[in-house]
């Protein structure tokens, strides 16, 4: 019988919550026991989140595949095999509530943390390029430190412009180099995202939704822009200086890669969720399987399920569950993620695992909506 962190944590969570008491903290840190089980649990999770699953894998000393692509591209993959994967997960739980809940694949999700959107750069910039980088960068931390929004706006429009100027383009072409990176908006949300970034900038600034967006265009269409399926693969061209700016990068990713980046502002960074309105006014269209979808602005927030017809599932269950007990969100946060206290559940619960079921109500796990 296996033997983990997981079952005493379990057994711990359902007696309180029968008795009505709340879980005492040294119980949910309990020292690791190596599991027996040589059982590999298959991940599927847009690639930048990768990381989390294989360092969780090894807390709890359980065999983790992890298959790390755009989260788009791997709800493509779990719709063509759905018995192939024991966990997806995606950066936009709209993912899973458009192409994963109409063909029966789920019917429920959990999001476990939230993150925003920033801007990472090479440190390897020529000078003086760099220098002025670097500059605008440490006035925005400044201004979103002390809470001056405003001022941080100006700044990042004054960044944003830097981008996109001849200048830098010109630059570029003369290092060889690609102004900009981005990842396909039809495979990865972090590329819809950018475009929602740029959309939000324009429209803050009365330019038009379209303004920064055009821009970008033009500078696609330049030869400016160096594209690529995933987020993740964009880590190495923008550390060698083969791409100078990255501009659709979560914030956790730009820590966890070690890139410097430029943060912005809560009011286009989809991280906060009282600007859930605003972002709302953002829009992109996305080819999914030959047809379009319409993706619109909204706080992100990285979501995990079980398919209907996964393997294993008694393990993923328990894998779900250490992410949104407090050890679970200690190492969410070493990886620069920040994680959901507590976590909330949406969708259909009696869909769910029934440990995943007796915990929707609970002081770790809060009931959120239907989801869909």
């Amino acid at each position: 019988m296996r033997a983990s962190i997981i079952g005493s944590i379990i057994i711990s969570l359902l007696i309180g919550l029968l008795m009505g008491y709340s879980i005492p903290t040294t119980i949910m840190h309990a020292p690791q026991i190596t599991k027996t089980s040589q059982e590999t649990l298959s991940v599927i999770t847009a690639s930048l989140y990768a990381n989390l699953f294989k360092e969780t894998g090894k807390e709890l000393g359980i065999n983790v595949a992890v298959t790390g692509v755009g989260a788009v591209q791997a709800a493509r993959q779990v719709l063509l095999n759905p018995s192939g994967y024991s966990i997806y997960a995606s950066i936009d739980p709209y993912i899973i509530t458009s192409m994963l809940y109409p063909s029966n694949i789920t019917s429920w999700y959990i999001a476990i943390a939230s993150d925003q959107m920033a801007i990472a750069y090479s440190p390897n910039l020529p000078q003086p390029l760099l220098g002025t980088v670097e500059n605008l960068t440490r006035a925005e931390e400044l201004a979103l430190k002390a809470g001056n929004y405003t001022e941080a706006m100006i700044i990042t429009r004054e960044f944003l412009n830097l981008i996109f100027s001849n200048d830098t383009f010109a630059l570029a072409h003369e290092y060889g180099a690609y102004a900009i990176g981005m990842s396909n908006p039809n495979t990865d949300p972090e590329g819809y995202r950018a475009l929602m970034v740029l959309q939000l900038t324009g429209i803050y600034w009365g330019l038009g939704k379209d303004y920064y967006v055009n821009l970008f265009n033009y500078a696609n269409g330049t030869g400016n822009v160096y594209e690529v399926l995933a987020g993740s693969e964009l880590f190495g061209p923008v550390e060698t200086g083969k791409v100078w700016f990255d501009i659709a990068i979560y914030r956790s990713s730009a820590i966890s890669a070690g890139l410097p980046y430029f943060p912005l502002p809560p009011q286009v960074n989809l991280g906060s969720p009282q600007y859930s309105s605003f972002y709302g006014e953002a829009s992109v269209v996305i080819t999914v399987g030959g047809n379009n979808l319409v993706v619109k602005g909204a706080p992100i927030q990285l979501a995990i399920t079980i398919p209907n017809q996964a393997p294993n599932k008694e393990l993923a269950e328990e894998l779900i569950i250490y992410l949104i007990t407090p050890r679970g969100q200690e190492l969410m946060r070493s990886l620069g993620i920040n994680p959901l206290v507590p976590a909330i559940f949406y969708g259909n619960v009696n869909g769910a695992p029934p440990l995943i079921r007796v915990l929707v109500n609970s002081s770790i796990l809060a009931y959120g909506s239907s989801g869909s």
